[in-house]
């Protein structure tokens, strides 16, 4: 039986994520570890999430933009993940983060706390017969693991999109009434400004 997981592993060093990343292509190809989908990915000082580039950096096409990788980079590095300190909240630095995250208490935001600026991670959605293959493969490259069920992580992003709907339809519904009451304040204030001149004729 395997476990349909979403991984992230850190490294302190870009070189050593790409190592663990060719290891882990070599673990796939062996039989060892299903791999759907694996990316490199840096944060930014800024807080950015960078996509790294190349055959190199990437396991299974469309990593970076389709199946479970791509929708977690998708919400991170999005305005929802800036909103609620996902992306550039994790600035601040991992224990700050992580008060956060006890706030929070969601899987992306615990992700996001092990992703502080200047941090390199491998994001892959794996199957795993047991964990022992990738923590091993990390723990060569001095990489840190931390997993969660796909099906968990699946169900927290689509938690996530629909609320970032539901806030751009607020967020519309707002600038609506506020239009509304702009041309209202501006229909009163032409009323009076003729009121104010008809007076002054009398």
């Amino acid at each position: 039986m395997t476990d349909h997981n979403f991984a992230v592993v850190t490294f302190t060093e870009s070189s050593k994520a790409y190592e663990t990343l060719s290891d882990l292509r070599g673990a796939s190809r062996e039989g060892r570890i299903g791999v759907a989908s694996a990316i490199i990915a840096e944060r930014e000082p800024d807080g950015r999430l960078h996509l790294a580039e190349g055959s190199d950096a990437v396991i299974g096409a469309g990593a970076s933009t389709g199946g479970l990788v791509g929708m977690f980079v998708g919400i991170l590095g999005g305005p929802l993940g800036v909103l609620l300190g996902w992306g550039t909240g994790a600035l601040v630095g991992s224990i700050a983060d992580s008060k956060r995250l006890g706030r929070n208490e969601t899987i992306v935001g615990e992700f996001s706390s092990r992703l502080p600026a200047g941090t390199t991670a491998i994001l892959a959605e794996v199957n795993e017969v047991t964990p022992e293959v990738l923590d091993g493969l990390a723990a060569s490259q001095d990489g840190v693991v931390l997993r969660r069920a796909a099906v968990d992580v699946l169900a927290e992003l689509e938690a996530a999109e629909a609320a970032a709907e539901a806030a751009d339809k607020e967020a519309s519904r707002v600038m609506r009434e506020q239009r509304r009451q702009e041309r209202k304040d501006s229909w009163d204030e032409r009323v009076a400004r003729l009121k104010a001149r008809f007076q002054r004729k009398n």
